[in-house]
């Protein structure tokens, strides 16, 4: 119980610090509000709906049918989600996976405060135990944790952090290296993006150990031990990673640029700053150090460089962005936790050594009030400014970054700086740790922690607007009928982009940064919007919706269109059904190719013709008349230049409608999101001189827009600029209604069934022919045509095609991601024989093989400097560089 004490203590501190910030909140269980806010609400939790119904329903881990056309989840699982504690959901009922996510948030927040303490505990004996509970405490409500929750597997490293370097020092002073590799490969298995750094700065840390501590014929033996260890959890953890590397490399994530690496300055300094904010306690103990350096100079010359390593890129951005694997967006240091890790490590040696002096309490009474009286103070301005900033910091917070109000990282220095003096004068006035000492230090330490916590945990005047979304989508979910697999439009703007997760029923929306790039280019290659990773069911035609099984419309308003009637409003959700139902898939002629084609609507035109062999279905206009607009065309763009800025200008087509006809309008740059972004809310667009929409296109609207049904009469479509502007194609489309309703009244009979990763198609043809299903494509499937294996072709450059037999066909398409197989067997090869390496004597006759010390050392120096060169040194010169001319 002795032993247990301090982290029994610790448990009780970290869950009354989060039940006073839960009950004060009315987070659940206490209520019905949750931490959930930024990419946490708009694409994460879904994902533990689908965990959930992986395990407890008739889904995959393997892969999503519900969104974007199918997806494949294993990276996604592995991205975000997949941890131990993720678990927790199954203990609680579907509908409050929204709010029990704030617990698995607690958990991991705990486990690290747990296993930071355990660290300490092992290596600094003489420090009391209260004092090492509040490093562990400050280590675990870091602005890092406070802040990355978000991503919650994120977090999954930081309690997994304590014990990996736990194994990492046992490796690097040659004892057994099984609790570095077990630990290693749990961390790249919850978390193989975080864990890439942290293998980077395993490998940049271990020389300057190994430096200080270490002779050269140890060193040589333990880089041998590092690199097999780490090559074994690699192997160990590859059907994890090599299939979620694999997905990323197909991903639509923003593309990587030199020159903006290069030319990235300091970047949003004010969010890295802001991680190191809290726990004025640690900064303490790192002070204690240096004012003593003199007598710690083995631990300082390591400790220095290796806190440098990692406190660098702070400052200097283009090494961030390494760190980073060349880009990012928003969370600018994802590797937050090693250097708060670092600082907690430097804070308990500098504790350590203070503890270990023996120093006469102070006996004075003034003495006493004196430290009282801080506390007090520092206790209060802590709080104060905590409740003066509380609405700033929650609305800056609810942009994901502080560098809208640099203010705000000002009050946080200032807090911290309160804490650190309180902390820093109790003890040189009382000079001695003990319990009035020990007990005022943890008073200031929990105040600041749990006014930072407030600060971060939950986005109070969100709550309702983000609970509403899952509350809303889970009344639907109770109309879902099992085995209605078409799909639902969404229409509105401002609801959770993975909702298929949620509401089963399945559509287009999609956002995770693994979205694959062929299916968001296909889907704005067919009009719909989309932005950056995220696709949207928004946009598209009547053809398009029916072609990739869109049945249903979603909508925050009610809306009026004949080919859709009401079913009905579920919390702030108006539902609408299709009067006929389209069909799942079609038979294609030929195989078209849409990426070569100018605009939507002549890829349409194709997809018609393919299916039905008629002529066109859309009349495309792209010649208009120009009003104080001159137009010139340059490397297959055309600009748009705008004559006076003073005068009315306009791009105008007057159309004549012959019979009923749908009139659609697309406007597009480029199919790169990060690039079409300019010509946003740059148009006002008017029919028949009546304002249509004003400032289009949008962020969440930048597909085709609907400009109306007509019938035998004169159209007026007149396009404003608001500035000039540079285009692919502007381009009007009619859709002939009385050709698409004989379309939709000849749809094929195709029956569907979806089944944990296996889909079931049964369709029957006249003849041997292609056909397309609206599901996308991934090297991952497999497929059976009545029995036997057949092709599954990549048809309409991203959806599955299958050649099918004249009569009744039977098909199997089975999904399996790309890598996961081969690499699960190294895995379990790799697992066996690591078993056997380590229950006998192989390893230890490996690390005594001279040749192979020699290789891994002077290997493991050569690729070292060049690191430290190319990253470090050469960054930094171009870092000075940058201020003076673009690079």
């Amino acid at each position: 119980m002795k032993k247990l004490k301090p982290y029994i203590i610790t448990l009780c501190i970290c869950i009354a610090i989060f039940l006073i910030v839960f009950i004060s909140k009315g987070i659940f269980p206490f209520g019905n509000h949750s931490l959930i806010w930024g990419d946490m609400h708009d694409q994460i939790t879904a994902f533990y709906y689908h965990l959930y119904d992986s395990i407890r329903g008739d889904g995959s881990l393997l892969i999503n049918f519900s969104t974007s056309s199918g997806i494949n989840f294993i990276g996604i699982l592995a991205y975000y989600i997949l941890s131990p504690i993720s678990l927790l959901i199954l203990f609680f009922p579907r509908d409050q996976i929204y709010l029990v996510v704030s617990l698995i948030v607690a958990l991991k927040i705990i486990l690290s405060s747990l296993t930071c303490l355990y660290f300490i505990r092992t290596y600094f004996k003489k420090i009391p135990y209260f004092l090492s509970i509040m490093l562990a405490i400050s280590y675990a409500f870091s602005g890092y944790s406070l802040t990355m929750y978000q991503i919650t597997s994120w977090i999954d490293l930081m309690y997994l952090f304590p014990i990996l370097m736990i194994g990492l020092k046992k490796v690097l002073d040659l004892e057994k290296p099984i609790l570095y590799i077990l630990i290693l490969t749990i961390s790249l298995i919850c978390s193989f993006y975080v864990s890439m750094m942290v293998i980077i700065f395993i490998f940049l840390g271990s020389f300057l150990y190994l430096l200080v501590y270490k002779e050269k014929q140890e060193r040589k033996k333990a880089i041998l031990s590092l690199g097999i260890s780490t090559i074994i959890s690699l192997l160990l953890s590859a059907f994890i990673v090599v299939p979620s590397y694999l997905q990323i490399s197909i991903s639509s994530r923003m593309n990587f640029s030199l020159s903006e690496l290069l030319n990235s300055k300091t970047g949003p300094i004010t969010d890295k700053l802001a991680m190191f904010m809290f726990g004025g306690i640690i900064y303490v103990g790192i002070i204690i150090l240096l004012r003593n350096f003199k007598n710690h100079k083995k631990f300082i010359s390591f400790y220095i460089p290796t806190l440098l390593i990692m406190l660098i890129p702070i400052i200097i951005e283009p090494i961030n962005k390494i760190w980073h694997f060349g880009s990012y967006v928003f969370f600018p240091y994802r590797a937050g936790f090693i250097a708060m890790f670092l600082l907690v490590l430097g804070a308990s040696y500098g504790f350590e050594h203070y503890a270990y002096k023996k120093r006469k309490e102070s006996k004075k009474i003034m003495d006493k009030i004196m430290i009282i009286i801080t506390s007090l103070v520092a206790i209060s301005g802590i709080i104060f400014l905590t409740s003066y900033y509380y609405q700033d910091f929650q609305s800056a917070l609810d942009t994901l970054t502080l560098s809208i109000n640099h203010l705000l990282l000002w009050m946080l220095l200032f807090t911290t700086f309160l804490a650190f003096l309180g902390c820093f004068i109790i003890l040189i006035i009382y000079k001695k740790l003990n319990f009035l000492s020990l007990l005022l230090i943890g008073l200031i330490t929990i105040t600041h922690i749990t006014c930072n916590s407030f600060l971060y945990l939950g986005i109070d005047f969100t709550q309702d607007s983000l609970m509403s979304q899952y509350e809303d989508l889970q009344k639907l979910e109770k109309t879902y009928q099992k085995g209605d697999y078409y799909r639902v439009k969404n229409i509105t703007s401002n609801y959770i982009m993975n909702n298929g997760m949620v509401m089963r029923y399945h559509n287009l929306d999609h956002f995770t940064s693994l979205t694959d790039r062929s299916n968001l280019s296909s889907l704005k290659k067919l009009g719909y919007s989309s932005m950056w990773v995220k696709t949207y069911s928004k946009g598209g035609t009547l053809f398009t919706d029916s072609l990739l099984a869109n049945r249903y419309i979603m909508s925050r308003e009610k809306i009026t269109n004949p080919y859709y009637h009401f079913v009905g409003k579920y919390g702030n959700i108006y539902f609408y059904e299709a009067n006929t139902t389209p069909s799942y898939g079609y038979f294609l002629n030929d195989n078209v190719n849409i990426m070569d084609k100018n605009n939507s609507f002549e890829i349409q035109n194709s997809i018609y013709n393919s299916i039905t062999g008629a002529e066109s279905l859309f009349t495309i206009i792209d010649d208009y008349h120009l009003m104080n607009i001159e137009k010139t065309k340059n490397q297959g763009m055309e600009h748009y230049h705008i004559i006076d800025e003073d005068a009315y200008n306009y791009i105008e087509k007057e159309i004549e409608v012959h019979g009923r006809g749908k009139i659609y309008l697309e406007i597009l740059k480029d199919l790169n999101n990060t690039i079409n972004s300019s010509i946003y809310q740059k148009f006002n667009i008017y029919i028949n001189d009546q304002l249509f929409r004003q400032s289009a296109l949008t962020e969440t609207d930048n597909g085709v827009i609907d400009l109306g049904t007509y019938e035998e009469e004169t159209v007026n479509i007149k396009i404003e600029l608001k500035d000039d502007v540079e285009l692919d194609n502007i381009t009007l489309g009619i859709l002939d209604l009385d050709k698409y309703d004989e379309f939709i009244d000849n749809s094929l009979n195709t029956k569907i069934d979806y089944h944990r990763n296996k889909i079931k198609v049964t369709v029957t043809s006249d003849k041997k022919q292609l056909l397309f299903l609206p599901i996308s494509y991934n090297e991952g499937y497999k497929a059976k045509l009545n029995g036997n294996k057949t092709e599954v072709i990549k048809v309409l450059d991203n959806y599955i095609g299958i050649m099918v037999e004249e009569g009744e066909n039977n098909i199997t398409l089975s999904f399996i991601p790309k890598g996961f197989l081969p690499t699960l067997i190294i895995s379990m090869i790799t697992l066996v024989m690591s078993i056997i390496i380590f229950k006998t004597n192989i390893y230890d006759r490996l690390l005594n093989i001279t040749w192979l010390q020699n290789i891994a050392y002077y290997l493991y120096l050569v690729l070292y400097f060049l690191v430290i060169f190319l990253v470090y040194i050469m960054m930094i010169l171009i870092f000075i560089l940058s201020y003076f001319v673009w690079i």
